[in-house]
């Protein structure tokens, strides 16, 4: 779902009830176009129509009480407002063209394909959608001027294939529509292989045509691949800046460090009781907590670490194997850096050395007395 889409239903419904229905939708989904598949196949038994479409009803039913739900949360004025907008006319075409089209005597097995617009709602479902929009957006210029250089080619194609083939063959190239529908298949790289041409300059054309579609859509390819590695990493960039501001014993660096390590940041998100780093393993990364809990095995008894805290460098340091095994207590967010950025970030932020290195003194003192680190960091908040 769409970060919008996901925060207001987060809010109105609560993470756990919003995450139900999420997967209601979804299997709503999957049964309604699974029904509507199987009622355009002759070899489906004609007793079993009554069952897919009682079931296709319960799927419209589904979507319409959501349209019901959200348009009733709202005031009448926002309503109307919900409605005309882009998640509230594509609820509306999952609930209204069956009913119509029924109503003014479509068939039913026919009225019953316009289940197929429901997959108009996995563009507020799945986040890969909005980010799509949000690329093609920034890269419309671009994409737009690809678009002029296909129109040329196919335009001038197919008028050439036209004049040199409409005589030979003109059930296939004996008008420009004809040509140009050559010149899309042929650009394309589908060929179909029923109009090829006959005359040697056709198919010098026909060649410069095939090399052009491998240019073409190789430039659409690299436009959207490069513009969805942009907004993938300014929204990396924007969560990890998020995160690191949270934790404080980052937040005393210096504005250009913490820009540099926020680019070397990667974050994950664990589920509790997950184990994190066990003892004994290579270290090839250390981990600061930007939320939940971790735990941490050593004796004399295990230490329980929380936001702001940060684990894993003491390997990272000294070169050697993991001294404890590690282990989150509820669910948590990581930032994780691994080894060749943290020497890379140690070796131009040496003063960032100096604290790693006195904070892991510190958390030995505090293992050899006992104390847990979440004591010892309420009390020494300051001095982080």
């Amino acid at each position: 779902m769409s970060t919008h889409r996901i925060d207001e239903l987060q809010f109105q419904l609560g993470p756990f009830r919003a995450s139900v229905y999420q997967t209601l939708q979804f299997g709503a989904m999957a049964v309604g176009l699974t029904a509507m598949t199987l009622m355009t196949m002759a070899s489906v038994d004609a007793r079993f129509h009554v069952w897919l479409e009682i079931g296709l009803w319960c799927c419209l039913g589904i979507f319409a009480g959501e349209l019901i739900l959200r348009c009733w949360q709202r005031r009448p004025a926002r309503a109307s407002n919900y409605l005309f907008s882009a998640a509230g006319l594509l609820d509306v075409l999952a609930v209204l063209p069956v009913p119509f089209a029924l109503l003014i005597g479509v068939p039913a097995d026919t009225a019953w394909l316009f289940a197929s617009l429901w997959l108009l709602k996995l563009t507020a479902i799945v986040p890969g959608f909005s980010l799509l929009g949000r690329v093609i957006a920034l890269e419309a210029r671009p994409l737009a001027s690809v678009l002029v250089i296909f129109l040329i080619v196919i335009l001038l194609a197919g008028a050439a294939l036209h004049v040199l083939e409409r005589a030979a063959q003109p059930e296939r190239f004996g008008s420009l529509p004809l040509s140009l529908w050559w010149a899309v298949t042929t650009l394309t790289t589908t060929g179909y292989g029923d109009a090829v041409p006959d005359t040697f300059l056709g198919r010098v054309i026909a060649g410069v045509v095939m090399i052009c579609g491998l240019g073409v859509f190789g430039l659409w390819t690299g436009i959207l691949a490069n513009g969805f590695a942009a907004e993938h990493r300014r929204l990396n960039f924007v969560q990890n800046w998020d995160l690191v501001t949270r934790v404080p014993f980052l937040r005393n660096l210096d504005p250009p460090a913490i820009i540099a390590l926020t680019r070397m940041l990667r974050r994950i998100d664990l589920a509790g009781r997950t184990t994190v780093v066990r003892r004994g393993r290579p270290g090839d990364c250390m981990y600061f907590i930007a939320s939940g809990e971790v735990e941490v095995e050593v004796q004399p008894k295990p230490i329980r670490l929380g936001p702001g805290a940060f684990f894993g460098e003491i390997a990272l340091l000294k070169d050697t194997t993991r001294t404890a095994t590690v282990t989150t207590t509820s669910a948590s967010t990581l930032l994780v850096l691994e080894v060749t950025d943290f020497r890379d970030f140690m070796a131009h932020h040496p003063e960032l050395a100096k604290m790693i290195t006195e904070e892991g003194m510190r958390r030995a003192s505090a293992i050899k007395a006992g104390t847990t680190a979440d004591d010892r960091d309420n009390d020494d908040d300051d001095e982080v």
